[in-house]
């Protein structure tokens, strides 16, 4: 808010309201994506460069981790490239949207950095926690934010002599202080969780039988989950016998205990 307010008192309207919709639809993307895989923000805060954000995936897939956070980066990218396509059309729109499409530009190049908490930083940390530990893995990514922060800061009193770039400062700061102070508040939760559920039903929901092979994975029954419906999944056999069922919070359940990649055949209960 302090740096909206003193890009405004500059005149800097334009270029705030460029990057300002570059972030939201930024963030509308993840958003987006992360509701497809079964998930939702919990809450989300915007930063200069993007939005300081703790993802929990601890009964996902680490495909999914990486889906999301490609998202945001990906959309911008296709705006920036529209942007110009419309140029060609009607050169007139170019004075208009410029700033759109570098803001768009700046917003995808930066979040893929390979630094923690940009998306690029999530990406890292959810390809390499599928060999190593988590928390091994993010020990080292915050270590990766602080030599980020040292570096733009460097970078910022290089320039300071000539003409002072105070956007490698701002960035320095943020590297900085997302890495010592993760927000723990922005989370990602589960749409189909019990809190979630209890408020949908008192409007009443439908339900939503699904036949689904035993030797698929809990994560595939997972991702045909949608907010406007309850689920029952009846589990079969090769040769279409019944050899159990489990509804959605009961999937949820077994998830956590048991891991996503777990087989249903082999948890559910028997008719």
């Amino acid at each position: 808010m302090l740096l909206a307010a003193v890009l405004l008192y500059f005149g800097y309207w334009l270029e705030l309201s460029g990057y300002f919709a570059a972030l939201i639809l930024h963030e509308f993307a993840h958003a987006q994506a992360a509701k497809r895989r079964g998930y939702i923000l919990g809450a989300m805060k915007l930063m200069p460069y993007g939005a300081n954000l703790k993802v929990d995936f601890d009964s996902a897939s680490l495909r999914d981790e990486i889906a999301i956070a490609l998202a945001g980066p990906a959309l911008n990218l296709i705006l920036a490239v529209f942007s110009v396509a419309v140029w060609w059309l009607a050169p007139v729109t170019y004075i208009y949207t410029e700033m759109f499409v570098y803001a768009n530009l700046f917003t995808a190049v930066l979040n893929l950095l390979p630094v923690f908490p940009l998306d690029g930083g999530r990406i890292v940390l959810a390809a390499f926690s599928a060999r190593f530990k988590r928390q091994s893995v993010y020990k080292y990514m915050r270590i990766t934010g602080f030599i980020a922060a040292g570096i733009f800061a460097a970078l910022f009193f290089f320039t300071f002599y000539s003409s002072a770039n105070l956007s490698l400062a701002v960035m320095a700061v943020f590297f900085f202080l997302s890495t010592l102070i993760p927000d723990k508040h922005s989370k990602y939760r589960r749409l189909y969780s019990m809190a979630y559920r209890s408020e949908k039903v008192k409007k009443g929901m439908a339900v939503k039988e699904i036949v689904i092979s035993g030797e698929a994975e809990l994560l595939t029954l997972m991702r045909m989950l949608n907010a406007n419906y309850f689920y029952r999944f009846t589990v079969v056999d090769g040769g279409m016998n019944i050899i159990g069922s489990v509804n959605e919070l009961e999937l949820e359940t077994l998830a956590a205990k048991h891991g996503a990649t777990h087989k249903v055949g082999t948890l559910v209960k028997k008719p």
